[in-house]
Order: C-alpha cells, then sequence, then structure tokens
C-alpha cells in the first residue's frame, strides 16, 4: 500500500515535471513568434519607407513617366520588328530581353496590353488604320502593327493604342 503511495506521487511528480517542461516550451515557442512577427512587422515598415524613397529618388534623377513611356515606346518598336522578323539569329535572346524589361515594369506597375498578333474586335480604345493584308486569312482582322502600345497604371488606361490591323477582303 506505502509503494502504490509513493508511486502515485512519483507519478504525479512526474507528470507535474512534463507539465512545466512542456508550459516553458510553449511560452519560449510563443516568444519566439512573437518576436519573429516583430521583425516582420519591421522588415515590412522598412520595405515600405525603401519603396518610398526609390520613387523620390526617381522623380529627383528625373526618372518619371516621360522616360517610361520613352522606354514603353522602344519595346513596342523592338517588338514590331521582332513580329515581321521570322527566323533571325539572336530572336530569342531578343524576346527573353523584352520579357525581362516587361516584368521590371510591372513591377513598377505599368502593364502593357499585348496586342500584336491578336485580333482586332470592334470598339477597342485604340486609334486604328486598316490596311489590306494578303497574309491575313478572308474575312479575318489581325493587328499587325503597334505604334504606341495601350499602357495601364494601377488598372487605369494612361496611354489609349495606336495600332494597325490587317484585313484580307475577299
Amino acid at each position: 500500500m506505502i509503494t502504490a503511495f509513493y508511486f502515485s506521487i512519483v507519478f504525479a511528480a512526474i507528470m507535474f515535471f512534463v507539465a512545466v517542461v512542456n508550459w516553458v516550451n510553449y511560452r519560449r515557442k510563443l516568444s519566439e513568434v512573437f518576436e519573429m512577427k516583430t521583425i516582420l512587422e519591421q522588415a515590412e515598415k522598412e520595405k515600405k519607407l525603401l519603396k518610398e524613397e526609390i520613387i523620390r529618388i526617381t522623380r529627383v534623377v528625373g526618372i518619371g513617366d516621360s522616360s517610361v513611356m520613352s522606354l514603353i515606346g522602344e519595346i513596342s518598336r523592338i517588338e514590331n520588328n521582332l513580329y515581321h522578323m521570322h527566323e533571325v539569329p539572336g530572336r530569342k535572346q531578343i524576346s527573353k530581353a523584352i520579357d525581362r524589361m516587361k516584368a521590371t515594369l510591372r513591377a513598377e506597375d505599368y502593364d502593357l496590353v499585348p496586342l500584336l498578333g491578336a485580333d482586332y474586335c470592334e470598339g477597342m480604345h485604340a486609334l486604328v488604320v486598316f490596311v489590306e493584308d494578303e497574309n491575313v486569312s478572308p474575312g479575318s482582322s489581325i493587328i499587325t502593327s503597334v505604334q504606341k502600345p495601350q499602357v495601364n497604371r494601377g488598372g487605369r488606361m494612361i496611354q489609349a493604342a495606336s495600332i494597325t490591323v490587317g484585313q484580307n477582303i475577299q
């Protein structure tokens, strides 16, 4: 009977010890979580400040919308040239470079709407010139050239497109 009593006391002591260890581990993990949350919040604040500083510096240096629009115009010109050239050495590298430039613009919240080679739809917000093109299938209207691409920023159009649409009227 005494051994059962001692056994129950030892068992209770072990259970108490395990509970204390679990509680200490829980508190330590909880503390780590709060510490990580604080670090993440601080990193988010620093990220926001850095982004604001980059915007301020680009405005001071003169890299604004007009410079970006010039770059977008050059990207459009290169894409037009590539669209009409087939089997040109280095085409793949140039296409990838264009994709990287577009990704950089997307990071700055500029979005170029892909129009080249797409079907023309009535009602598109664009300045359109229609030309007869024998390379287009009969009854189709394909955008064959983009003089000015449609540019959106923050989900709003800041530049309407100027396009040439090839038609095969037969």
